[in-house]
């Protein structure tokens, strides 16, 4: 339990900061409200006091917080800690001087104890924490014991507090017993919570690695196999295409209508190898081959193809693309194999004299894109199963020449790969839509 979730510690480090500049304004505030409003009388001055000191000590954190993680160390974590534990302690100090100027143990506020024994237990080991638990109850009894037997003076809460608690003597010892135990209870409830928490979180993250490297086992067959498969896919592909050319004799028209098919199918699965093993090695090889390049000039060289495509197909193509982007980072053939994927997608299933539109924004660190077209659409249930492999929509027509039901998990697994986000929107038979975003820079993203 010594090493706990090591990211939190900054995230706590920072939150006690900003929960500490909180209590400040508090404090400043509910002093004159107290005071001058509801009556109740506290000490003003030392309260005051005590305020600028806790304003100055929060300085300080915010400064020793700079330094530690400005350096790279390998006792950075060890420093956090150090500074964790000198903000609870000084806390602690400046809470129990506070309470003594404002009633003691008939202040509320002493609740507040509580707070800093959960942050503490869910950080340090078991054993700090129950030390943190004595620190506490060193502290409330001292204050309450030098209070009662008035070895330090009491200054009362009037208006609030009608009778001297602080010198029953039962009171006092019950109220500690009670507090004593409350602390307990809630260090040992916050650490069996902290363990559980953590040895779930460290079941899924083995559970995740054993699954990515099952995942990998399987990308890494699928693509020795399917690397096999395509070059004799290829070999009969040249057999057929050689009979296809009556270079081997004469065919007559039977022959040659089941030559024709022959080849047209064969020429279908190697489409699907090729998109199959394009996908696997995406997977496998991710962020490896990104550059800077000029993401104008790749486009330019997407849609010429595409225009003249939509133009034989009679189809209106709209482009509007943001001149503001320059230089991105990433792999260039991938985002100009996405493009190229959608865009064909989009004249394939829009109809002669229908329209698609492609637009392309400077958000910021991201490159916003939709691709949208006015054809077939997506049947709504099947939206969310659109980029599982081997998808086909149920509503294309069967003149259209059938793919691999691959291109879109390609898509997907570059976008993926880019660290960016894509959705799919549709209306049946009026509108699809695909709209991404992609970082400029993927590798700040991660």
């Amino acid at each position: 339990m010594e090493v706990k979730l090591i990211p939190a510690h900054i995230h706590f480090v920072k939150w006690f900061i900003r929960i500490r500049w909180f209590a400040v304004v508090i404090l400043l505030v509910s002093n004159i409200i107290v005071n001058h409003i509801f009556n109740i009388s506290i000490q003003e001055k030392p309260v005051y006091l005590l305020t600028l000191i806790l304003f100055i000590l929060n300085i300080l954190h915010t400064v020793l917080l700079r330094q530690i993680t400005g350096k790279e160390s390998d006792k950075v974590i060890a420093k956090i800690k150090q500074e964790i534990h000198f903000q609870i302690i000084t806390d602690l100090i400046v809470l129990t001087l506070i309470l003594h100027y404002s009633g003691g143990i008939e202040n509320p506020l002493i609740l507040f104890y509580f707070f800093h024994l959960i942050i503490a237990s869910s950080i340090f080991s078991t054993f700090k924490s129950y030390l943190y638990v004595a620190y506490t109850l060193t502290l409330v009894a001292l204050l309450a014991l030098l209070e009662c037997y008035s070895v330090i003076p009491h200054y009362h809460l009037e208006g609030l507090i009608d009778h001297e608690l602080y010198r029953n003597v039962f009171y006092v010892f019950g109220t500690g017993f009670i507090f004593a135990c409350t602390s307990v209870i809630i260090v040992s409830l916050s650490h069996m919570i902290i363990y559980r928490s953590i040895k779930s979180e460290a079941t899924y993250i083995k559970s995740n690695l054993e699954l990515e490297n099952k995942d990998n086992l399987k990308n890494e067959y699928v693509l020795r196999v399917t690397h096999d498969i395509k070059g004799h896919v290829a070999a009969i592909l040249s057999c057929i295409e050689v009979i296809r050319s009556k270079i081997a004799g004469p065919l007559n028209e039977v022959q040659e209508e089941f030559a024709n098919r022959a080849f047209e199918r064969t020429e279908l699965l190697s489409s699907f190898v090729k998109n199959l093993l394009n996908l696997t090695r995406k997977r496998l090889k991710h962020d490896s081959e990104f550059e800077e390049f000029l993401f104008q000039d790749l486009i330019n060289k997407i849609i010429t193809p595409i225009k003249i495509l939509a133009s034989e197909n009679s189809i209106d193509f709209n482009i509007f693309i943001d001149n503001s982007i320059q230089k991105i980072i990433g792999n260039p053939l991938a985002i100009e194999e996405l493009y190229s994927n959608l865009l064909l997608n989009a004249v394939k299933y829009t109809p002669m004299n229908g329209h698609i539109a492609l637009t392309i924004k400077d958000h910021g660190e991201y490159i916003y894109t939709e691709i949208s077209d006015s054809g077939i659409g997506i049947p709504k249930e099947e939206l969310p199963r659109v980029f599982d492999e081997f998808y086909r929509g149920t509503n294309v027509p069967k003149d259209l020449k059938a793919g691999s039901g691959l291109g879109l998990s390609i898509v997907k697994q570059i976008v993926s790969n880019h660290q960016g986000k894509i959705w799919v929107s549709s209306e049946l038979g009026v509108w699809t839509k695909f709209t991404f975003e992609l970082p400029k820079n993927p590798h700040v993203v991660s």
